[in-house]
């Protein structure tokens, strides 16, 4: 009887600790963005999400892209990529990610010429040496640019004219 009290005691304590350990790993970083999108290729689970909200037409839009090791979870640092769109009237937009300081987190930005869906994508891999990865395509809805400033006239209606040149006083008219 004693000897079954301490298996209950030891299991109880492992499911404590390994509760602890549980609780400590998930709550370190700030929590997704709401609008994340995540996909997997081969080898790299890809989370993207716009910066910049609204997403309207004419305007840099800001994407955060966030690459880590399928198998291992680690992220990729010092990789390749690019992130892309093409509309239905076969306009295409493209820039390349550039790394940040954040582990396994990349930068870019892209102007969307028109409003609209445009189907996107990222392509991505560790070095040159490797090939491209693409994520499966998804649908990015792009509003209509805002309404552009003020259109008054200027405050002054016409130049200043030039002064006269010496010229034109010194000549004697007949």
């Amino acid at each position: 009887m004693i000897a079954e009290r301490t298996r209950r005691l030891r299991r109880v304590v492992a499911l404590a600790a390994a509760g602890l350990v549980m609780a400590s790993c998930g709550g370190g970083g700030s929590p997704p963005p709401t609008n994340e999108l995540r996909f997997n290729t081969d080898d790299f689970a890809i989370r993207v999400s716009p910066e910049t909200k609204p997403t309207r037409a004419l305007e840099p839009i800001y994407w955060r892209v966030r690459v880590h090791d399928v198998k291992s979870g680690l992220p990729i640092q010092g990789g390749e990529g690019r992130i892309f769109g093409t509309n239905r009237d076969r306009k295409t937009v493209s820039n390349g990610l550039a790394a940040t300081e954040e582990l396994g987190t990349y930068r870019s930005n892209l102007m969307f010429v028109t409003a609209g869906m445009w189907a996107m994508a990222i392509q991505f891999r560790l070095d040159s040496t490797k090939v491209l990865q693409k994520t499966p395509d998804w649908t990015q809805d792009i509003m209509a640019a805002e309404e552009p400033g003020d259109f008054s006239p200027p405050a002054s209606s016409r130049p200043p004219e030039p002064p006269p040149r010496a010229t034109d006083s010194t000549r004697k008219v007949p």
